[in-house]
């Protein structure tokens, strides 16, 4: 006995006609998501991003990486919380941040010393050849108290975005001088998709005379990426 003959007469003639009323094209398979292209807008549910960068959430630890981030130095780079260093109450900032514009969640910190950039890396997906988007980030550079004092700053930092399925990479990048300590400085980044993968690579840098560590925050959150065009 199907669906329908176990119904009372009435409510089985309306859900025939219900059913006949519907084409195939408004039936949905089982897990199907509704998106509104113009505006990354699930219909009726929160916002999310189609073009997919992993947040800089996750646990906070020394050598700890958000998902699907790299770290140019596990031994020192982490991800952090908004007090401390890797989430070490023992390490903590010597001003807490403020929650970024870019919302909340968890940081990555890079260290850099005087022998070479610190760095950090991960893949944006699903992108569309030739549209284009912008990615909305935060910095930050922060001290910690080492040896009884302050640590210095970091002073400038270097977000790409690059292109991994040419040769040359074709790199679309900005720099930012950290001139505001303790606070967060708020980017966006616009570019052209040439794949529907590519990176995004975060350097950090200080002054030449600088031999001592500096710590620089980053943060994105899960819509970071927009489609613009």
């Amino acid at each position: 006995m199907n669906l329908v003959q176990k119904l009372p007469i009435g409510l089985g003639l309306a859900f025939l006609m219900m059913m006949s009323s519907c084409s195939k094209e408004d039936t949905l398979r089982p897990g199907t998501v509704v998106t509104n292209e113009s505006s990354n807008l699930r219909e009726g549910g929160p916002v999310f991003s189609a073009y997919y960068l992993p947040s800089t959430d996750g646990p906070t630890c020394i050598g700890c990486a958000p998902k699907k981030w790299k770290l140019g130095d596990p031994a020192r780079d982490a991800t952090s919380s908004l007090t401390a260093y890797g989430g070490n109450p023992f390490k903590k900032w010597v001003q807490p941040l403020s929650e970024p514009s870019t919302g909340p969640g968890s940081i990555l910190t890079v260290v850099t010393d005087a022998q070479g950039s610190g760095q950090a890396s991960a893949n944006m997906e699903n992108l569309i050849k030739g549209k284009k988007y912008k990615l909305t980030f935060s910095l930050s550079t922060t001290s910690i108290q080492e040896a009884g004092r302050a640590s210095h700053f970091a002073s400038h930092a270097y977000l790409s975005v690059k292109d991994n399925a040419t040769t040359p990479y074709v790199n679309k990048y900005v720099i930012i001088n950290l001139d505001k300590t303790n606070q967060w400085i708020t980017k966006t980044i616009e570019f052209e998709a040439k794949d529907n993968k590519q990176s995004v690579n975060l350097l950090t840098y200080n002054l030449l005379t600088e031999a001592n560590l500096t710590y620089t925050n980053f943060h994105v959150g899960p819509d970071a990426v927009q489609q613009i065009n």
